[in-house]
C-alpha cells in the first residue's frame, strides 16, 4: 500500500483547494501508469516516520530534513516553484525577517539582544535562516538574542511577533505570501526587515525504494500538473507555477549555511 501527503503550507484554509491539488495530481500520476495511487492524502503525526516509510509515493518535506535525517533515505523527485516575494524561478527562496508594525526595529543590528522566536528544530527557513542572518552581522562575543523561543510553526511565530510576545522571527516567504492573503490583518501588524539568504525550497519526495521507472513517471505527472489548464486556479491559490528538477547537490548550500553560521550562540 502507498502513501502520500502534502503536509507543507498545509494552512486550514487551505484545506480544500489542497485536495484539489492533490486530486488533479493523482489523476496525472494515473495517466502515466502510476500504481497504486492513493485516493486521499494522509495526515500522518508523526513526519519523519511517514517520510522514511518504503511505502511513501509522494510527499513535501523541508530541506532541512532533506538533508538531516531523511539523507540518504529518500528520493528527491522536485522542487516546485512558488509564485511570490522570495522566491526565485529556480525554486530557491528565502525567509522574511519580521518585527513588529510599531517596533523601532529597522535592522537585524538593531534586534540584537531582542526575543526572537522560531518555529522548529529542523526548519530551514525558521531556525537556520535566522541564525545564519545572525552570523553575517559584525562578531561579537555575547549571544545575539536575548531569548529564543520555539512556537511550533510559522504561523504561531508570526502571531508571537505581532502580539508583542517576541521580537523578531524568520517567516517562510510562501507562508507569508499565502497568511498575507488568508489573515492579512495579522500580517499587517508585522514589517519585513529585510529577506534571508535564498536556498532551494521545499522538495516533493519519494521513498527510497520507489522504482526508476515510477519515478520518471511520477516527475512526469508534475511536469503535467504544473502545465494543466484545468489546474491553473488551483495552482494560483497556492501560488505554484512550476516545477524544476534540480540535482541534489543543490541542497549542500544549506550545510554550508550551517557550518558558516555554527559558532554563533543565538541565545
Amino acid at each position: 500500500m502507498n502513501f502520500a501527503s502534502l503536509p507543507m503550507y498545509d494552512l486550514p484554509e487551505l484545506a480544500t483547494v489542497t485536495r484539489a491539488w492533490w486530486a488533479g495530481l493523482a489523476s496525472h500520476m494515473r495517466r502515466e501508469g502510476v500504481a497504486d495511487v492513493p485516493e486521499v492524502c494522509a495526515t500522518p503525526e508523526d513526519l519523519e516516520k511517514h517520510w522514511r516509510s518504503p511505502g511513501l509515493l509522494f510527499s513535501q518535506t523541508c530541506g532541512y530534513p532533506l538533508t538531516h535525517q531523511l539523507n540518504g533515505k529518500v528520493q528527491l523527485l522536485g522542487l516546485p516553484v512558488y509564485a511570490c516575494k522570495g522566491c526565485d524561478p529556480d525554486g530557491f527562496y528565502s525567509s522574511m525577517i519580521i518585527v513588529p508594525a510599531s517596533s523601532n526595529l529597522f535592522s537585524l543590528a538593531d534586534c540584537r539582544s531582542t526575543r526572537a522566536v522560531y518555529n522548529t528544530d529542523d526548519s530551514m527557513s525558521g531556525l537556520l535562516a535566522l541564525r545564519a542572518a545572525a552570523a553575517n552581522q559584525p562578531a561579537h562575543s555575547d549571544p545575539f538574542f536575548r531569548s529564543l523561543s520555539r512556537s511550533g510553526g510559522h504561523r504561531r511565530s508570526l502571531q508571537s511577533v505581532a502580539d508583542g510576545q517576541a521580537d523578531v522571527a524568520c517567516i517562510d516567504a510562501v507562508t507569508f505570501a499565502l497568511l498575507s492573503r488568508i489573515e492579512p490583518e495579522l500580517v499587517a501588524r508585522v514589517r519585513v526587515l529585510g529577506q534571508t539568504p535564498k536556498v532551494p525550497g521545499l522538495p516533493y519526495i519519494t521513498a527510497l525504494t520507489t522504482g526508476t521507472e515510477t519515478v520518471q513517471r511520477l516527475r512526469a505527472s508534475l511536469r503535467q500538473a504544473l502545465a494543466d489548464p484545468a489546474l491553473s486556479d488551483v495552482r494560483a491559490e497556492l501560488l505554484l507555477s512550476g516545477i524544476t528538477f534540480p540535482d541534489p547537490a543543490h541542497y549542500n548550500v544549506i550545510l554550508e549555511l550551517e557550518s558558516t553560521a555554527s559558532r554563533l550562540i543565538l541565545a
